[in-house]
């Protein structure tokens, strides 16, 4: 047996072999918070991006043959819209995590970071030659003992957290590092489209922009489409150009992609009451689950059901699956060991009496 063998047979014994399916269900585990991937707006609008001769690939970086205007203008839309001076399109959120954090670190900086972070942002900040110090999960005090005098710093953490449901205290963060003299930096990838008066996210419902040095906002969840945006200071954007690798050296988004961008911005502008109905549906599954099994989060569409085991987490989802409800098992490591769950995510086009009906057969299979 090879070593690459013998890998994935202990990843089977231990209960965490991951494998790729498609399956026949309703979702309740995709990002697609507000359904605008299957929007008929925005597949018009790609449609007719394409009709009207727009590339369908970049066929190269920014910086060499794939720039277009296309990018321009939704660079341009996207940061009026988050009130900020400018921003940065990526192809993911990975990488605009790494480009905007292997910009913004150097060697003798600090990077304080939340112990739940996403994956991409503990590699972005394992990329770079920043001192890291890793608190736990949204504890303010410990973010405050962690910002050293004298040095600069760098806080980073989610304004949503996509495996707990938590909401960061974003008021309270933007003022620790107002107060020590650090910059803060929040990925709003689960936010972005849900929260605010114009559905911008947490920053803008919480009003720190001005204290916010940076944040990036993924467009492949509420926005439905794909890329993600880097939104800070028009220097900020322009150093990346110079010190962002995943940017640099990464082909730019198709440009056609653009189109079905600023469909989804319009739609979020146009409906308070789409953004608002993913929250308000898992607060409702969270109440008729309260009490009777162990779920986490508040305020957000994400509704984790904490089982314990690898093997509890996959037995619910195939109990799940058997009733009708895609809703994906999570293992560590993608959680802590002990805590394995199924994620429950909210959308907007799901009913009151599905939500209803998901949460019996939920209670029925713990």
């Amino acid at each position: 047996m090879s070593d690459v063998e013998k890998r994935l047979a202990a990843l089977s014994a231990a209960g965490l072999r991951r494998q790729l399916r498609t399956v026949d269900a309703v979702s309740v585990s995709s990002n697609d918070y507000l359904d605008l991937s299957v929007d008929a707006s925005v597949r018009s609008a790609l449609i007719a991006a394409l009709t009207e001769g727009a590339p369908i690939g970049s066929t190269g970086s920014r910086l060499l043959s794939g720039q277009h205007p296309r990018f321009t203008a939704i660079e341009e839309r996207f940061a009026a819209w988050q009130g900020a001076e400018a921003s940065l399109l990526y192809a993911t959120g990975f990488a605009a995590n790494q480009g905007l954090l292997g910009t913004v670190l150097r060697p003798g900086h600090v990077v304080v970071s939340d112990a739940l972070n996403h994956a991409s942002l503990i590699d972005a900040v394992r990329l770079t030659k920043a001192e890291r110090r890793v608190v736990p999960h949204l504890d303010l005090a410990a973010y405050d003992r962690a910002i050293e005098a004298g040095r600069p710093t760098v806080v980073v953490v989610e304004s949503v957290y996509s495996m707990d449901g938590t909401l960061a205290p974003l008021q309270q963060l933007a003022a620790l590092c107002q107060a020590r003299g650090a910059r803060l930096v929040v990925d709003e990838a689960h936010a972005t489209g849900l929260y605010g008066p114009t559905g911008a996210g947490r920053i803008e419902a919480q009003r720190v922009r001005d204290q916010v040095f940076a944040s990036v906002h993924t467009a492949g969840k509420a926005l439905g489409v794909s890329g993600a945006f880097v939104v800070g200071s028009a220097a900020l954007m322009q150093l990346q150009l110079h010190d962002a690798r995943a940017f640099v050296f990464s082909t730019a988004p198709p440009p056609f992609l653009t189109a079905g961008l600023h469909a989804a911005l319009d739609r979020i502008r146009d409906h308070a009451e789409l953004r608002a109905r993913p929250v308000a549906l898992a607060e409702r599954l969270r109440a008729a689950l309260a009490g009777r099994a162990d779920v986490r989060g508040a305020g957000s569409p994400i509704v984790p059901v904490v089982v314990g085991t690898p093997e509890a987490a996959g037995a619910l989802s195939s109990g799940l699956l058997e009733r009708g409800w895609d809703a994906r098992a999570i293992r560590p490591p993608t959680v802590p060991v002990g805590t394995s769950r199924v994620r429950l995510v909210m959308r907007a086009g799901l009913t009151e009496a599905q939500v209803d009906t998901l949460a019996a057969h939920i209670l029925e299979l713990l």
